[in-house]
């Protein structure tokens, strides 16, 4: 059977990386099958899920890896991943997009996951941005439990959102395409509807 394997990549971000990335996949008979990239202040950061030929194992991807990845000096975690056939999870609920404007403090981020993980929400996909000093801006893909007390949710965010100077809208997938994004939150990055 392929051994799966899940890989998370960081190094520093200058051109080739990605090339040299997938160029050792290759040369291991990797097949990707989910990734996510991103640079953040010029560090080059992504997760991907691939399969294997049943003779690579996980130590010899990661020292290849390594070794590919050593003139960025990149750093290479691999993890094993269950042996079943990759296939995406079907969302229990409903996806609605929880959009975060405003000052940006510690703890905000803590308190607005506390509040999701309290009604069993699940945060499918999570991007936040510098937005002017002190500013950020914040957009999650969530799914949301269908029975859940959707108005007791919203209630809780409009009074987190008033102590702390914030705007937050909950919105449904229809809504939220209907409104224009926040500003620098890149669409191929937030909204699956609107990037496939």
């Amino acid at each position: 059977m392929q051994p799966s394997f899940l890989i998370t990549l960081t190094s520093e971000n200058r051109p080739g990386v990605l090339t040299a990335v997938t160029t050792a996949l290759a040369e291991l008979g990797g097949n990707m099958e989910y990734s996510a990239q991103a640079v953040i202040r010029d560090i080059f950061s992504m997760t991907l899920a691939a399969r294997f030929p049943a003779h690579r194992t996980q130590d010899v991807v990661q020292a290849h890896l390594q070794d590919v990845g050593r003139p960025y000096a990149m750093d290479v975690q691999v993890r094993c991943m269950d042996s079943s056939p990759m296939e995406r999870r079907q969302r229990q609920g409903q996806r609605y997009f929880l959009t975060v404007h405003g000052q940006d403090a510690p703890g905000v981020l803590r308190a607005i996951c506390a509040m999701l993980a309290q009604e069993f929400v699940e945060i499918e996909r999570m991007y936040a941005v510098p937005d002017g000093p002190g500013c950020f801006s914040m957009v999650m893909i969530l799914d949301l439990p269908v029975a859940m007390d959707l108005l007791g949710l919203n209630s809780d965010l409009e009074l987190f959102s008033a102590l702390n100077g914030l705007s937050i809208s909950l919105q449904d997938e229809k809504e939220y395409d209907a409104t224009e994004l926040p500003r620098n939150l890149l669409p191929e990055q937030i909204s699956p509807s609107r990037s496939l």
